[in-house]
């Protein structure tokens, strides 16, 4: 017997002029999750959140959340929005379903972490390497370096929701720490790396903050930049922050590892 190694139903697309199904264009990333494997890497690294007779297995689960914010949803019970077109994206797991999912890995965060990592430079490393003559991690060289851009952005909620604190502009909710890939003006824009979420009431010039979500985009980087011995090529690599990442804790931190920078620092005027 065979088994199909898809997330989604593998269907073709064409052009007619037609309102079909109102979210036909979210085929493309269904296949584009069927083409890097998403269901086998999502099982290997988070079988361990699903019991292992459940009909629906970690890679659905978590490729039906993505579609669903592709489609504009902004919480998990937005992919309601993937059941009115089953013969699209199949069967898609219950609200109940995904709140035990996420139960599971409310339990063990840092497994989670860890293999979401993992996946992510699975994925990357995959994504990096269709690109060809157009690899991020092929034209890195020290002389022309993957920009790293560091910044903090807040992100206002309306009520006072869970770890939401004041923010420095009067308002109430978050300030995560981004850390996104510059790809340069001829090869795209760009993709997050990683985001660390944060209170609002957190300072954007944190070193502590600066250093972590830079070490979560590092683990997620391809193997390219790293030789046989797992140590970083980061010379090939160019942080860049405003005056909020010119601490000396962070710039040591960046020294050590061999990584060029680039930062603002407000000199007094005497």
């Amino acid at each position: 017997m065979n088994h199909s190694t898809h997330v989604f139903p593998a269907l073709p697309t064409q052009l007619t002029g037609q309102a079909l199904i109102s979210r036909a264009g979210l085929s493309v990333l269904t296949s584009f999750l069927n083409a890097l494997d998403f269901r086998q890497l999502c099982e290997d690294r988070f079988s361990q959140f699903v019991p292992a007779t459940a009909t629906h297995r970690p890679g659905k689960i978590l490729g039906a959340l993505a579609l669903s914010l592709a489609a504009g949803g902004e919480q998990a019970a937005d992919i309601d929005q993937l059941r009115v077109a089953p013969g699209l994206f199949g069967r898609v797991a219950s609200d109940a379903m995904v709140s035990r999912f996420m139960g599971r890995i409310k339990v063990q965060p840092e497994a989670f972490s860890y293999g979401f990592a993992t996946m992510a430079r699975s994925l990357r490393s995959k994504i990096w390497a269709a690109a060809g003559p157009r690899n991020p991690a092929r034209l890195a060289t020290p002389a022309n370096p993957l920009i790293i851009d560091l910044d903090a952005s807040l992100v206002h909620v309306n009520s006072d929701k869970e770890n939401s604190a004041g923010t420095y502009k009067g308002g109430y909710g978050y300030s995560p720490m981004i850390a996104m890939a510059d790809y340069g003006k001829t090869n795209g824009t760009g993709g997050v790396l990683a985001v660390q979420l944060r209170p609002g009431n957190r300072g954007a010039n944190s070193a502590k903050s600066h250093i972590e979500v830079l070490n979560q985009a590092l683990a997620q980087l391809p193997d390219d930049f790293y030789d046989e011995h797992g140590n970083l090529h980061g010379e090939k690599i160019l942080v860049r922050t405003d005056s909020a990442g010119s601490s000396r804790e962070f710039l040591h931190h960046l020294q050590s590892l061999g990584i060029q920078f680039s930062t603002s620092y407000l000199l007094p005027v005497f």
